[in-house]
């Protein structure tokens, strides 16, 4: 009990905070009601992804491995379609499984057309 002494202000502290933050984010999307912001592009461009959008999420889910980083694959993306297409060889069917898996986690429902080469470092 002794050890945990030390926690109690820390706990105390953070249920003080934690509701102040919340109440502070709450704050801006009230004022927005009243005032709401003109349209702008930003906000069409989030509903839905470009192609250039879906590849970045999906090189960004692959170079996130450090091995897939260095087999240098292609992505070829389809945002209206929800598809893409990755391209290159890699050392091993478990990282071709890896790559896949990681580009199917970049977007939900994304189709993903495997032209993976596997070709084992000689």
């Amino acid at each position: 009990m002794k050890n945990l002494v030390w926690l109690m202000p820390i706990v105390v502290s953070a249920t003080l905070i934690l509701p102040a933050c919340k109440k502070n984010q709450e704050e801006p999307a009230s004022a927005s009601q009243n005032n709401p912001p003109a349209p702008s592009t930003s906000t069409a461009t989030t509903d839905k992804m470009s192609d250039a959008d879906l590849e970045k999420a999906i090189r960004a889910k692959l170079e996130g491995d450090d091995a897939l980083k260095q087999a240098n694959l292609s992505v070829s993306a389809d945002a209206d379609h929800n598809k893409a297409t990755i391209s290159g060889t890699v050392v091993s069917q478990e990282m071709r499984n890896k790559a896949i898996d990681l580009a199917k986690n970049a977007q939900p429902g994304i189709t993903i057309e495997d032209k993976i080469d596997v070709k084992p470092a000689a």
